[in-house]
């Protein structure tokens, strides 16, 4: 497919959504109209990140033709691109400006492995923990979540963090393992390598010996320019 699909009623368009949230896909929306000049000129700049993120999903909604779309998420001027997860918005940009619009797609084409039930109530068990400070308890629970869904980067990502959180030096080779294991299952999500760059940073810090001190810190440096290539939409991922 080389183009986005266009939207032709209601029912396609949740149809596209149920099937986007089986998938743990993003859905990025053009809401347009044909009469909007601005429109016009970036579609073809649009279009380009359907075979650069075949990951993701890329729909049009003609704002006349789909009033009941537009209306339901509060359209008012055109173009507006909306990236949607899980069914639900989760970023958003009006206005024909290229650069956002890439760093937008960047951010969010990653797809995310769907959790099952258990999964996702370890998930949020976790995060509980975590926002209170009790890192041990998050562990056990990110760990939990893990086991059932063992392809999630954010997980590994979420548990990386806590052992960081615990500030012990044994912690951080856990560390360290679950923020490469996160890059490892999805290698353009850019919230991963800053989690590995911060965890490189850590190590770094505790060693002893110059050299590795020297390492450590450089392939900390390269993890956060990855991250701010793929989250700002860089010259190698202008499709994170």
């Amino acid at each position: 497919m080389s183009n986005p699909v266009e939207i032709e009623s209601v029912t396609q368009w949740n149809e596209t959504l149920r099937s986007a949230t089986a998938a743990g896909q993003t859905v990025f929306v053009d809401f347009h109209a044909v009469w909007c000049g601005p429109c016009k000129q970036i579609s073809p700049f649009f279009a380009q990140f359907v075979q650069k993120n075949p990951q993701a999903i890329f729909v049009r909604v003609d704002v006349d033709a789909q009033k009941a779309i537009a209306s339901k998420y509060r359209i008012s001027a055109m173009p507006t691109f909306i990236a949607i997860r899980a069914g639900k918005p989760v970023d958003f940009l009006q206005g024909a400006d290229p650069r956002s619009l890439a760093a937008m797609i960047a951010r969010h084409a990653t797809r995310i492995a769907p959790l099952s039930e258990e999964a996702e109530a370890a998930k949020e068990e976790g995060n509980k923990y975590f926002a209170s400070g009790d890192y041990t308890s998050a562990i056990e629970a990110y760990t939990t979540a893990i086991s059932r869904t063992q392809e999630s980067p954010q997980l590994y990502a979420n548990r990386a963090l806590a052992y960081l959180r615990l500030g012990t030096k044994e912690n951080l080779p856990k560390a360290l393992a679950d923020a490469v294991k996160a890059t490892e299952l999805d290698e353009r999500w850019g919230k991963g390598w800053a989690r590995l760059g911060d965890v490189m940073l850590a190590v770094g810090e505790d060693e002893t010996d110059p050299e590795d001190v020297n390492h450590m810190l450089n392939a900390a440096q390269r993890s956060f320019e990855k991250a701010v290539g793929l989250l700002e939409g860089s010259a190698s991922q202008r499709t994170g």
